[in-house]
């Protein structure tokens, strides 16, 4: 079995350095704080008829970021968790895996969205622009997708589709603003509306955002997509498909192709890539599980690794100021 360090050291994503104690205090203020009145909402004519529940959902949540932050099987993640938080605290592997079936994706989502307005909270005024992508991630794999030619990629359902908005602020730092799953080949585009729609729900993080640039490639080029963008109060900076034929009628579209002409920011688009680089060279590509379902935990678990890495560096560093300002004082 891997051993953990016991004093993790916080260095880019990292995930394995995490520190769990931590991980589980912010789960359980998360639970305290959004997670019960999301659960309320999803389930809210679910009787209280059967048992109560023996491990609290933070436990549960906790578990999953340890599984996905070492790539554990179910069993070693028992014998793991046994050692970081006690035989007393832990529960058995098929309890887990009965838990997180019971688990809904959005409150993963909401999760994530918890930790990243807590970044934005602290970076809003050094935002640069925004980038929005999608990416896929494999399970349930029989043979490598690799060797697929043409058609054949087609036939290949189990991947899970996920669209994320990412944030990049002036000095290089970025997390990610929030994400959506979606099945095998789902619309990047239709996901990426639900995300454009959120944003203008949300008032402290459309103020936030409002002005940024707002960058994306030619998949999201779709006249209502740039509409909701447009209306959320960003700057469209969206590659617009244009040919020697056909060339581009759309009043709005053509505001899109001005904007590319007139600023060099678009460059800065492949950094998304990189994220999506790390989280995969950090956490893996590849979803050990034969269940959709879980799959997109696993996936959405990765980005809300992602985003504490920074939040806790972020923590570490106010600390070590904090002991600084108290030695010179």
């Amino acid at each position: 079995m891997p051993k953990l360090r016991k004093k993790p050291i916080l260095s880019g994503m990292k995930a394995k350095r995490l520190n769990f104690h931590k991980v589980l205090n912010l789960s359980k203020t998360y639970m305290n704080r959004r997670g019960q009145a999301v659960l309320v909402y999803l389930y809210p004519f679910k009787t209280k008829r059967g048992r109560p529940k023996k491990y609290p959902d933070e436990i549960i949540l906790t578990l999953l970021f340890l599984q996905v932050a070492w790539n554990l099987s179910f069993r070693d993640l028992e014998y793991l968790a046994v050692q970081i938080f006690g035989r007393e605290n832990i529960p058995d592997f098929s309890t887990y895996y009965y838990r997180l079936k019971q688990l809904p994706s959005i409150l993963l989502v909401d999760f994530l969205n918890f930790v990243s307005r807590r970044l934005l909270g602290k970076y809003h005024k050094e935002l640069r622009f925004l980038i929005i992508d999608g990416t896929g991630f494999k399970y349930n794999e029989i043979y490598p997708l690799k060797i697929l030619r043409g058609k054949e990629i087609k036939e290949v359902k189990s991947h899970v589709k996920v669209v994320v908005l990412s944030v990049h602020l002036k000095d290089g730092k970025r997390f990610i603003l929030t994400a959506l799953p979606g099945e095998s080949y789902a619309s990047e585009v239709k996901l990426g509306e639900k995300i454009v729609r959120w944003l203008n729900e949300r008032g402290f993080i459309w103020r936030a955002l409002k002005g940024k640039p707002f960058l994306g490639d030619k998949a999201y080029d779709s006249i209502k997509f740039i509409e909701l963008v447009l209306l959320a109060g960003l700057k469209p900076y969206i590659k617009v498909r244009e040919t020697l034929r056909k060339g581009i009628k759309s009043e709005i579209r053509l505001k899109c192709k001005e904007l590319l002409e007139s600023d060099e920011i678009y460059r800065f688009r492949g950094l998304i890539e990189s994220i999506f680089g790390e989280v995969k060279q950090d956490v893996g590509s590849y979803e050990k599980t034969k269940s959709f379902h879980i799959a997109q935990l696993f996936v959405l678990a990765k980005f809300i690794l992602f985003n504490m890495g920074v939040l806790f560096f972020v923590w570490m560093i106010f600390q070590t100021l904090s002991l600084l300002c108290l030695l010179k004082c």
